[in-house]
């Protein structure tokens, strides 16, 4: 006999059975709700971390994307956010880690690599952006825009062979991904894919003049010298760096007339620029720096600044030009180009008045040749521009010191001193001026007291040991100074024999004013001694001072006394017919 259940009972497990269906759904249901809304929590959060970020308020954003990974633990987005925060706040260290989770749950985004890379180098391990790049080429596609680093990196630690097997797995490079391509071949000694990869470019390409000009040093790289001065020569519109590879090509092979000719060549060129121009002329000097064709320099500069009157570049050219040939040159030829090149610069100082080494020429230029009136007015003007500038001040003393305008210079002269306490070199200068000032006004124990004080210090200026010397042999006096500056020279030597050889030593060393300096406080001695060798070297070193009159004077005392060169009698002569 079959039991059977009382109908409440069947009727409660029917509707148990339903509730626990309808439990099922509504809990899949809450479950489904809560994941959209942790993803929907998530992305506030990343909206929020973005916000942060543009405001550069990392730190806040950084906490915006921690709580975003918190609701959501397979962010990668917020990881690589929060890497990108540590690249910019150069913690590295802490943006490998970041990146490194993004990675772990994306592998095939090809940024998280880069950036994982630019990571590795900020922190100074190129073998481990190394291998960023390489883990790229192996999960991603389309990394074609980086692969440019990849090859830097890669020849970095010693995996050029990879880098190259990248770029020829890879279609459709660009230029300059195919120029890196030729630099690994050429690194890997693969002469003839580097020359073939080239030409095909230069077919792809054939208006870009650089390439031509890449091309071209290729072959000059691989010792192909031949083919690369012909392709240069093939080339109708040849660009400056075309025209100065050709050149160094050509003095290469000891080829001077060809090189000449292309230079000549180069000036008469309608669609050669004048910045074209100025560059070939200024490597023929550099090139040739003892042996220029200084006539035909001398005449392309001079058709330079024909075609360009106005050109600033020109004229710059042309000091340069000009100063260098005036180094080589000799006699007239010497003065004509100091001439011209000083010229130049006055003209620039017009064209280019801001250029305080332009200003710094002239007035140097103009007070070197005693130009008095031209450097009066001159630096008169760049101190207007320059009122900072203490050896302005100085040349514009000087003038007014040689047109008879003491109390002016004076004043200029206390200027320059304000500005030069700790240069003793220049404190020295302006001494030996202000002495010159007081013996203009016959303050002979004044100028005495203050090239003392010049002589104390630890430089002192060539001008003013020249002008103490001819204060000295002006008014035969000795002083205190004279005794100090000698002895730091002559420390523990008593013997004037050894003076003597020490200011030789000097004088024929190109050094007269350190030599004048030395003999100046053992003058009355050596005199005394009539000793004729040490008045000669006086004055052999006062004509050198070009102190014509004062040398002339110790000569005469030199062959009185007897013991000087048997040449003091032609010293004396010339300077006499002089």
């Amino acid at each position: 006999m079959k039991l059977k259940l009382p109908f409440y009972l069947f009727f409660s497990s029917l509707l148990l059975a339903g509730l626990n269906t309808l439990a099922q759904g509504v809990e899949g249901k809450i479950k489904e709700e809560a994941t959209k809304y942790e993803q929907s929590n998530a992305e506030f959060m990343m909206i929020e971390a973005e916000k942060f970020f543009l405001l550069e308020d990392f730190e806040r954003a950084l906490a915006y994307l921690d709580k975003s990974i918190e609701v959501d633990k397979k962010n990668h987005a917020a990881y690589f956010k929060k890497a990108e925060i540590y690249l910019g706040k150069n913690k590295p260290k802490e943006g490998l880690e970041a990146i490194k989770e993004a990675i772990n749950i994306r592998s095939n985004i090809k940024y998280y690599y880069v950036l994982g890379a630019q990571l590795a180098k900020a922190n100074r391990d190129m073998q481990e952006a190394s291998r960023f790049y390489q883990l790229m080429t192996e999960n991603t596609t389309d990394y074609k825009p980086y692969l440019v680093e990849l090859a830097t990196t890669f020849q970095a630690t010693g995996k050029q062979k990879d880098a190259i097997i990248a770029f020829e797995s890879t279609e459709n490079l660009t230029l300059d991904q195919s120029m890196k391509l030729v630099e690994m071949y050429v690194q890997e000694s693969k002469k003839r894919k580097a020359t073939e990869l080239m030409e095909k470019l230069i077919i792809q390409h054939p208006s870009d003049s650089d390439l031509k000009y890449q091309y071209a040093n290729l072959l000059n790289t691989l010792g192909e010298t031949e083919l690369a001065i012909a392709s240069l020569e093939a080339e109708p519109n040849k660009t400056a760096e075309m025209r100065i590879l050709l050149s160094n090509l050509y003095e290469g092979k000891g080829e001077s007339s060809a090189k000449y000719d292309l230079l000549i060549e180069s000036f008469g060129d309608p669609e050669a620029s004048l910045t074209d121009k100025t560059l070939l002329l200024g490597q023929l000097i550099l090139e040739n720096s003892t042996d220029l064709p200084i006539d035909l320099i001398d005449s392309l500069q001079t058709s330079l600044e024909n075609q360009y009157p106005n050109e600033a570049l020109a004229v710059e050219n042309g000091t340069y030009v000009y100063t260098k040939l005036a180094e080589i040159a000799s006699g007239n030829q010497r003065d004509l180009f100091q001439v011209k090149a000083i010229n130049r610069y006055k003209q620039l100082k017009e064209l280019k008045p801001g250029d305080f080494k332009v200003w710094d020429k002239v007035l140097s230029y103009e007070y070197n040749t005693g130009d008095w009136q031209a450097l009066s007015a001159d630096a008169d003007e760049a101190l207007m521009l320059y009122p900072n500038q203490a050896i302005f001040y100085i040349y514009l003393a000087s003038a007014k010191i040689n047109l008879n305008e003491p109390d002016e210079a004076e004043d200029l002269l206390n200027q320059a001193s304000r500005m030069t306490r700790s240069n003793e070199l220049l404190t020295s200068q302006i001494l030996g001026k202000r002495a010159e000032i007081a013996e203009m006004n016959d303050q002979i124990q004044q100028a005495s007291q203050l090239y003392q004080q010049a002589l104390k210090l630890n430089q002192i200026h060539p001008e003013t040991s020249i002008s103490y010397g001819k204060f000295m042999a002006t008014h035969n006096v000795i002083t205190e100074s004279t005794e100090t500056i000698s002895n730091r020279f002559t420390v523990g030597e008593k013997d004037l024999k050894d003076v003597y050889q020490r200011a030789l030593a000097l004088y024929s060393s190109d050094k007269p004013a350190e030599a004048l300096v030395l003999l100046l406080s053992n003058i009355h001695t050596f005199e005394d001694n009539k000793d004729g060798a040490a008045m000669e070297l006086y004055g052999d070193i006062y004509k050198q001072l070009k102190l014509t009159d004062i040398a002339l004077k110790y000569w005469v005392k030199a062959k009185e006394f007897g013991g000087a060169s048997d040449k003091i009698d032609q010293k004396i002569a010339s300077e006499k017919n002089d």
